[in-house]
């Protein structure tokens, strides 16, 4: 009966409901957005780190791959004591240079090892272990193919300087093209070449045995799935005794490398709990302000129902069930709007030029739309108990007489 009597008063002042449960939904909708946002990076490095099928990543004391230009000096040294190593299935050594062809830019990329991950081939085939013509075997993304006006089979040639003086005289090196490829860390708008590494040390002035980072992927120990990820445990301990060996650099497992990237991604987060706050502020003080109001314009009303026989518990019961139903359609709306706002904010800032395909800062969830409602509803009903505890203890007499005179 409570219940029904709730939806009465809600519905009794439409147009005040009908702003109250738009403001709601507004909040709800900002609290889900930012609770994807806390956990939408966290959820792509995750799925492209996955993807990639390597464990172990030792980079450069204090970095991560590709973050700065500093490279591991003596590469081989790290992949031989890797491969050394009974737990290790596979390495890669990868080294990352700016090169030109002609005067277009490319983002070259020298990888040495079997069995790569790092991308697929969309056209053509792939690196060979040797170009039979004697020319540097490469493949290329499709924006450094349309820059370049290259496919399969053709040749181009490749320097460390734009075309000038320096190039004239050099020429650069003659690369043919093996096939097209799709990268799943390319920037929007990025020309990637990748190579065998050696070419990329040879153009890189000091980097005869360099490497941006080594991946290594361990044995699963699963006959039937050997691309399945070792354990925790295994990646750990190999990544320890990496950084115990070689203190210049630093040793990541799939664990340790997602907490680094929590790091970079603190500002993200910071934002997203400021902004999770206020919008559960804004729902305490809507639902508090709202009621108090209410219960001011029903006293007579609810010292008549006292009257009548209802109990204290019973009023408190009907004030925190108007409370429930303001949050229910609140919650309803928000949900929807949150959902769709998600995918909105998502598309604008993907499209940053500084951020890989693929890469997401919402991805809709409902998980996040859930617990979204269920910290607002909390937060409301909270609200809902100082306008009900006042409503119960409304003076029923002194309040009756009121309104009779």
């Amino acid at each position: 009966m409570m219940l029904r009597v709730a939806i009465r008063n809600v519905l009794r002042h439409r147009l005040r409901t009908a702003f109250s449960v738009a403001a709601l939904a507004i909040a709800v909708a900002l609290l889900a957005d930012m609770l994807m946002l806390s956990t939408g990076m966290e959820k792509t490095f995750n799925r492209v780190l996955s993807s990639v099928g390597y464990e172990v990543r030792v980079c450069p004391r204090g970095t991560l791959p590709f973050s700065t230009e500093a490279v591991i000096a003596h590469s081989s040294r790290v992949t031989g004591a890797l491969e050394a190593d009974p737990r290790v299935a596979r390495t890669l050594r990868v080294l990352g240079t700016a090169l030109f062809s002609d005067s277009i830019p490319v983002f070259a990329m020298g990888v040495a090892g079997e069995r790569q991950t790092l991308y697929r081939v969309l056209e053509g085939s792939d690196l060979p272990p040797a170009s039979p013509d004697g020319s540097v075997p490469v493949v290329v993304n499709r924006n450094a193919a349309l820059a370049l006006g290259v496919t399969s089979g053709d040749t181009l040639r490749l320097a460390a300087v734009s075309r000038g003086a320096a190039m004239a005289f050099s020429g650069g090196v003659p690369a043919r093209v093996w096939g097209v490829i799709d990268m799943a860390f390319d920037l929007p708008g990025q020309r990637t070449v990748v190579m065998p590494l050696d070419a990329v040390q040879r153009l890189r002035p000091g980097a005869s045995d360099a490497a941006s980072f080594v991946l290594a992927k361990l044995r699963s120990g699963d006959a039937d799935d050997p691309l399945a990820p070792a354990s925790v445990e295994d990646q750990r301990a190999l990544a320890a005794e990496m950084t115990a060996a070689f203190p210049e650099l630093s040793a990541y497992s799939m664990d340790t490398l997602m907490l680094a990237l929590q790091h970079q991604l603190a500002y993200f987060k910071q934002f997203a709990t400021i902004l999770s706050t206020i919008s559960l502020f804004i729902t305490f003080l809507l639902i508090a302000v709202l009621l108090a109001i209410g219960v001011g314009e029903r006293r007579g009303e609810i010292a008549a129902l006292r009257s009548m026989g209802f109990g204290r518990r019973s009023i408190q019961w009907m004030i925190v069930a108007e409370s429930v139903v303001l949050l229910a359609m609140g919650a309803a709306i928000g949900a929807v709007l949150g959902w769709f706002l998600a995918g909105r904010l998502d598309g604008i800032l993907t499209r940053s030029p500084s951020l890989p395909d693929g890469y997401r800062f919402f991805i809709p969830a409902p998980r996040e739309i859930i617990l979204a409602v269920i910290v607002s509803g909390a937060a409301g009903v909270v609200a809902a108990l100082a306008p009900a505890t006042q409503a119960s203890r409304v003076d029923i007499a002194k309040t009756l007489h009121e309104e009779v005179v």
